[in-house]
């Protein structure tokens, strides 16, 4: 199954192509389109998790396609990222297209797959599901739900962290940054102890598959790893289970 459905509406086949290959499968599912017009219609048809927009086309323009998405409810809230090789059209891309995000086409590659996963990441948590990997989260459930397995409730601290530790993956978050995120306030000595119970206690609900997944090394805290991000990572020897 493939993680995102994205659409790449631009003029220049070659370019078009180069982009694609940004987003690359199973994680994304990629159709492209050269012109307005045609995006339209495979929107229409495959119903694309995300949109991929060049500002200015021959004979077209974005402000077309972004009005035509905007004015349909159940269109509305689809993400649409404007591109282009003109800086300048960043204000027009939000104020008038109504844009999730804007990527200059020079940085195309090394920005737009970030740009891409944090808007999703956004829109997704405003609708209540979060898709991380092979996990999916529900916050109006306070449920983690793994491919076709039964879901896991969650107790509303228990939903925050694991939450947080999916978004900031794959970095470590100290006690401090949790802390603070989930007490709103400066870290306090006391607040270790709540902490360190809080994840493993959210550890022994996830289940021994998924708990293990959070980590901690001294000095760093703890961190979520996706069962891809494993190769990348060497663990050290000390990293507590």
């Amino acid at each position: 199954m493939h993680h995102c459905k994205l659409l790449i509406v631009d003029d220049e086949a070659s370019w078009v192509a180069l982009a694609a290959r940004c987003f690359p499968p199973p994680e994304y599912k990629v159709y492209t389109a050269e012109t307005c017009a045609e995006g339209l219609k495979i929107f229409d048809l495959h119903k694309p998790d995300c949109v991929l927009l060049d500002y200015n086309m021959v004979g077209q323009n974005a402000e077309v396609f972004c009005q035509k998405v905007r004015s349909e409810e159940r269109l509305i809230r689809t993400p649409i990222i404007i591109i282009s090789v003109d800086f300048a059209r960043e204000i027009s891309a939000y104020t008038v297209c109504q844009a999730d995000g804007f990527v200059p086409k020079i940085d195309f590659v090394s920005k737009a797959p970030a740009v891409v996963e944090m808007v999703l990441r956004r829109v997704n948590w405003e609708r209540g599901v979060i898709k991380a990997g092979d996990v999916k989260l529900e916050k109006n459930k306070f449920q983690v739900s793994r491919r076709a397995r039964p879901a896991i409730n969650l107790s509303p601290d228990q939903f925050q962290l694991f939450y947080l530790l999916l978004q900031e993956s794959p970095n470590f978050l100290s006690e401090d940054a949790i802390s603070k995120y989930l007490y709103a306030s400066d870290f306090a000595p006391q607040n270790t102890d709540s902490i360190r119970g809080l994840i493993q206690r959210l550890r022994k609900k996830l289940g021994r598959q998924l708990g293990r997944r959070i980590k901690n090394k001294s000095r760093l805290g703890w961190i979520y790893l996706q069962p891809r991000l494993r190769a990348k990572y060497v663990l050290p020897s000390n990293l507590k289970r």
